[in-house]
């Protein structure tokens, strides 16, 4: 997986402030000025000034006077007294201060004005502010009221008023009330380095370096994982955020989905050396862990929506179509948007995005944690007895006619047949990532004429349906499913295996799907009986296994 690395709260990119640069070559060099502030710094500028006397203890209290003072070349957009709470900033913390007050009017290279300006500015707390104008200029919306004004290593402008900081997707997570444990479950995956290409060396102490100013580079594991770039000025998000009360209630919700037991056997099937008999094989886990880590998981999995993809575009437009999905950044589609956000507050504003608080997630199961579980089975997923089985790759020139989705051009399903005239071939096949939660079961056949190969006549299957799984108490157990099922040879047909719920759940047990439920297929009668044989056939065209899930089949009935 790639990983994509956001920088904390202390540090900028360099290619990202060099993007945003108006004239490179300014970067460290100190114009020639004739005016009295020129041959003096940001900071003598600054502090000597009485209508920003308010400032200037603000970025005194941040501790950015000296940096202000040094020979790096910087941009400051200095807001007049009187124009903004400077009494209720000078309550606060000094890091505080720094980061979401002096940072946001000061950024590196020359921001010099002439003309025409429409800039975004990337300041040094990696926020971004809009620098536009011709003749009137303003900085965040705030009207500048003096320009260019020149010192030995920078420029300042002055504004009547302050930039506004909108925390990020990240740092929202950290500073939003009434959501611990949201924010307790994503630093859990937090990951801090030294970056010391952007530190500032100090001396070497006992053989070892140490560093006058320290950066840190954070990314988070877990957001990484959900396909967001948490901090990225660049990107524009939707987040929901449940409160403590609304993640307590999902989790109780999803938890039953993910009922582990520490010891889970199951039919080795790919070693199997019997059809009536197979080893069995074992795998153990910590259950209790893997239930708590799956589910917390799938709370969070779809808290993230991207703004600028086609199917969300309307939660920032409202001018946009399409009302009637989102889209996950992990793709999951969404088909109850409005429900899902009449639970959450007006959208917050962040420098990336928005954030709504959720007093409930308003999720549908089976499109989140618990979706519907279908595949063409292949020799990964099967074993045939007495008989062979190859796939084949059907060419779908009208898929309506087929009862398939518009757009279809191919199928794959799999042809068992028996190897003599008496054989009666069975065929098992391993259900992969099962919850413990009731599926209906339906296996999909082809029509009897789609292989050209198959030289029995055209008739239907009669099948028998059995299922092998495990209990609560980790013993095997096999049960009949439906018998004597039929299906419609002449066209794409679903037959019903039958109903279970399954007491334990696989998904993420191990990546060898011998870990598995186990269904077995057969023909109903024997060679012997010939009113049958004569009626059915023994070749199996096999489609796709389906486990869709009870609740989505109810609620789709109710739909109809």
């Amino acid at each position: 997986m790639k990983t994509f690395k956001y920088i904390g709260l202390t540090l900028v990119a360099t290619t990202m402030m060099a993007a945003s640069c108006s004239d490179f070559e300014d970067y460290n060099t100190v114009p020639t000025d004739v005016t009295a502030s020129a041959n003096k710094t940001l900071w003598e500028n600054i502090s000597a000034d009485s209508e920003l006397s308010d400032f200037a203890a603000l970025v005194k209290k941040a501790g950015y006077d000296d940096e202000l003072s040094a020979a790096h070349y910087y941009t400051v957009w200095a807001p007049l007294n009187g124009t903004y709470d400077a009494a209720s900033l000078m309550s606060e913390d000094s890091a505080m201060v720094l980061q979401r007050f002096v940072k946001c009017h000061i950024a590196e290279y020359n921001h010099n004005v002439s003309g025409p300006v429409d800039e975004r500015i990337h300041t040094l707390n990696q926020k971004s502010f809009s620098f536009m104008g011709d003749g009137q200029y303003t900085y965040d919306g705030q009207t500048i009221t003096q320009l260019n004004l020149p010192s030995s290593n920078g420029v300042m402008h002055v504004m009547s008023g302050m930039a506004t900081f909108y925390p990020n997707v990240y740092e929202y997570l950290s500073t939003g009330t009434g959501i611990d444990s949201l924010q307790s479950y994503f630093h859990h995956y937090d990951i801090s380095y030294l970056d010391p290409d952007r530190s500032v060396l100090g001396p070497m102490v006992n053989g070892k370096q140490t560093y006058i100013d320290s950066v840190m580079v954070t990314y988070n594991q877990m957001l990484n994982r959900l396909s967001v770039l948490a901090s990225s000025e660049d990107s524009s998000y939707t987040m929901l955020m449940p409160t403590n009360e609304a993640w307590i209630a999902a989790y109780n919700h999803i938890k039953p989905y993910f009922h582990y037991i520490n010891t889970t056997s199951a039919q080795d099937i790919a070693n199997a050396t019997s059809a009536t008999s197979a080893p069995t094989v074992s795998v153990t886990v910590d259950a209790k862990y893997l239930t708590d880590s799956l589910t917390r998981y799938y709370i969070v999995n779809n808290l993230f929506f991207n703004n600028n993809n086609g199917y969300n575009r309307w939660l920032v437009d409202e001018s946009a179509e399409n009302k009637d999905t989102l889209l996950s950044t992990l793709h999951n589609k969404l088909s109850n948007p409005q429900e899902i956000l009449a639970r959450t507050s007006n959208p917050e504003k962040l420098s990336n995005g928005f954030a709504r608080v959720a007093d409930s997630l308003a999720f549908r199961s089976w499109e989140t944690w618990n979706p519907t579980i279908a595949f063409t089975p292949t020799s990964s997923y099967v074993k045939v007895w007495n008989g062979s089985s190859y796939m084949v790759n059907m060419q779908i020139t009208n898929p309506e006619l087929a009862g398939l989705e518009p757009g279809t051009t191919n199928v794959r399903f799999i042809h068992v047949q028996p190897t003599s005239n008496y054989s009666k071939p069975e065929l098992d096949v391993i259900l992969p990532n099962v919850l413990s939660t009731k599926y209906n079961i339906y296996v999909v056949t082809a029509p009897g004429s789609w292989d050209a190969s198959d030289t029995t006549a055209l008739r239907p299957n009669q099948f028998d349906f059995s299922l092998s799984y495990c209990n609560a108490a980790n013993k095997l157990q096999t049960i009949k499913l439906n018998q004597k099922v039929e299906n419609d040879w002449t066209k794409i047909d679903t037959v019903k295996v039958g109903t279970f719920e399954f007491p334990v759940a696989y998904r993420g047990l191990s990546m060898d799907r011998r870990y598995s439920p186990n269904l077995k297929i057969t023909t109903d009668f024997t060679v012997f009986n010939r009113p049958a044989m004569a009626k059915y056939t023994r070749d199996f065209k096999i489609i796709s296994i389906i486990l869709r899930p009870v609740e989505e089949d109810e609620y789709l009935s109710k739909e109809k």
